[in-house]
């Protein structure tokens, strides 16, 4: 069958199991994530977790830049594709080179405002990985377009864990900084490779009119992306600034505890069901299904956030040393839930074509929480942490609006969408609340977080299949090639009476 003749459900069907794909490969990559940032939390010293994530800043700013949108408007285009991949390959190298050489002049000016001398050499050592991952960006992006998630799932995947086993054998050896360079440069190495080994091999080429309509679509996608990289670094950024690296590390590592989630779960469901939006045939149809989306990463997403939340004090098992970012992983947690629904929304609003409200909603959010973190970053990380949880809560609402009046999506649908797996998850906390009623649940230990997370977990499970049972029964619909009915008559026009 050919790609022009698959059925609707097909379509589904291959979206449904492009998630599983992109899941394992997520998970692949957030648990040597999370193994690297065991090691790390153990071996480095708060200041330096504050060089490394000054390092991790700089390099995601410079590759949003890079990035420009082109891999998602190569999975948007519906002809001249060819044309399309070489021009972008070329945008991506003289982008990609122009930027790494800006990065490396300006490393002292950057280490010099976080205060810390000892990230000039980490900055220019990641930014020698940049021309790797922007370039792979392409041949990653046509594999998206083509539905090719299991060959996706390998570039996802691999290369992260080759970056991360040379990263943590360097780091316990002591090598910390260089162990942080060179598992970074040689995991965008292997990035590059495994893209070019799975994905269409072009050779770059040019066509002006082309270009014109990459950066036409792209140009507001990436002009969000910058400003969205400006928005999930403004916190790091003014902290680093002002409170110093040690102050830095304490919050960079609430930060990535919880922005997993958001990681996992978010960016995985929507990279999938993305190119399934694009081919769907009317705005009716992406509304429906996006509405079993929204529930989809909701009930998802919610029991890794109140667990965060219920075990924050938990940070400890990591060393002592991190307790005082304990409060920062309660807001943080808070925050990445609602970071999930913009993300979400943002999604929808893209396959309709509307990207100036996705550069709006991102240019919005980033103004809000940057006067909000101007007058209040004095007080610390724990307050910080609020001011991010605040502004995605206003955030959300706002686009979830948006999607109601530009996306045809219903108010109901949404806001049940996120309140029944919020009240599923106050069966976590009753399990957590009556069990430390036992003494010895109280202390911080591996062998009481692990059973009480488990404990809680079966709980949210059980209370979720009873309350919302149908984004359980659509997803495993679809991954089975088959309709459940409900799902079905929602999502295809033709099945209206």
């Amino acid at each position: 069958m050919v790609q022009g003749d698959r059925t609707p459900r097909s379509r589904r069907t291959e979206a449904a199991r492009g998630a599983v794909w992109l899941s394992l490969s997520s998970w692949v990559a957030r648990i040597t994530q999370i193994v690297t940032l065991l090691v790390l939390a153990r071996v480095l010293a708060p200041s330096e977790f504050g060089i490394l994530a000054v390092a991790a800043l700089t390099y995601n700013v410079v590759f949003a830049l890079t990035h420009l949108g082109v891999a998602d408007a190569l999975t948007y285009f519906k002809d001249r594709v060819e044309e399309a991949t070489r021009t972008a390959l070329t945008m991506m190298i003289v982008g990609a080179s122009i930027l790494t050489a800006a990065t490396w002049a300006l490393a002292p000016l950057i280490a010099e405002f976080f205060h810390s001398t000892q990230a000039i050499f980490v900055l220019r050592g990641f930014a020698l990985s940049i021309p790797f991952d922007a370039i792979a960006a392409v041949p990653t992006g046509r594999l998206t377009r083509d539905l090719s998630f299991a060959r996706r799932a390998v570039t996802d995947s691999l290369p992260s864990v080759i970056g991360a086993g040379i990263t943590i054998g360097l780091v316990i050896n002591g090598y910390p900084l260089v162990g942080l360079v060179v598992g970074q440069v040689a995991g965008s190495a292997a990035n590059l490779i495994v893209a070019m080994l799975l994905g269409p091999r072009r050779l770059p080429g040019w066509d002006t009119g082309m270009a014109r309509q990459l950066i036409g679509y792209g140009g507001y996608l990436g002009a969000a992306d910058v400003v969205n990289l400006a928005l999930l670094n403004v916190d790091y950024i003014l902290v680093g600034h002002v409170l110093g690296p040690y102050v830095l590390g304490l919050y960079s590592l609430a930060y990535r505890i919880c922005f997993m989630p958001y990681l996992s779960i978010s960016t995985v469901v929507n990279g999938a069901v993305f190119p399934y939006y694009c081919r769907l045939p009317t705005v009716y149809a992406k509304a429906r299904t996006a509405e079993n989306v929204f529930s989809l990463i909701t009930v998802l997403t919610v029991p890794w956030c109140v667990g965060l939340v219920l075990f924050a004090n938990d940070i400890v098992l990591l060393g002592t040393k991190w307790a005082p970012a304990a409060g920062a992983v309660r807001f943080l947690s808070i925050y990445a839930f609602f970071l999930s629904m913009i993300l979400t929304a943002l999604k929808v609003l893209k396959v309709v074509g509307r990207t100036d409200l996705v550069f709006f909603c991102r240019l919005l959010h980033l103004a809000l929480l940057t006067g909000l973190l101007a007058g209040t970053i004095h007080a610390g990380i724990t307050v910080v942490a609020l001011d991010q949880a605040v502004v995605a809560c206003a955030i959300a609402v706002g686009c979830a609006a948006w999607t109601v009046r530009y996306a045809s999506l219903r108010w109901i649908a949404v806001v049940q969408s996120a309140g029944l797996p919020v009240l599923c998850g106050m069966s976590m906390v009753a399990v957590v609340l009556l069990a430390r009623l036992i003494p010895a649940a109280r202390a911080p230990n591996w062998g009481s977080l692990l059973s009480l997370a488990c404990l809680s977990l079966a709980a949210y499970a059980a209370t979720a299949l009873i309350a919302m049972p149908q984004p359980f029964r659509s997803g495993w619909a679809a991954l089975r090639g088959r309709s459940d009915g409900a799902s079905h008559t929602l999502q295809e026009p033709d099945a209206l009476p």
